[in-house]
């Protein structure tokens, strides 16, 4: 087993952090959904679409990093 580098560890917390954040962005958006409040749901449309990706960015820079370094066990 190869053992993770430090740089593999802060990757995969800015993942876990934009993951967590899509989770926060789509409860808010489904509550202004049910609330009927459209200006708070667009506002929120947006925020999740940069939030996706940017977690679409660090998956891609987590993935490049263990391709290759093979620190991922």
């Amino acid at each position: 087993m190869i053992p993770r580098c430090s740089e593999y560890a802060r990757l995969a917390a800015e993942v876990s952090a934009a993951l967590q954040k899509l989770c926060e962005l789509t409860a808010g958006q489904l509550n202004a959904f049910q609330a009927n409040d459209h200006e708070t749901l667009m506002r929120l449309d947006r925020d999740l679409e940069n939030a996706f990706g940017e977690k679409e960015r660090t998956m891609g820079a987590m993935r490049q990093h263990v391709n290759e370094h093979k620190c991922q066990s």
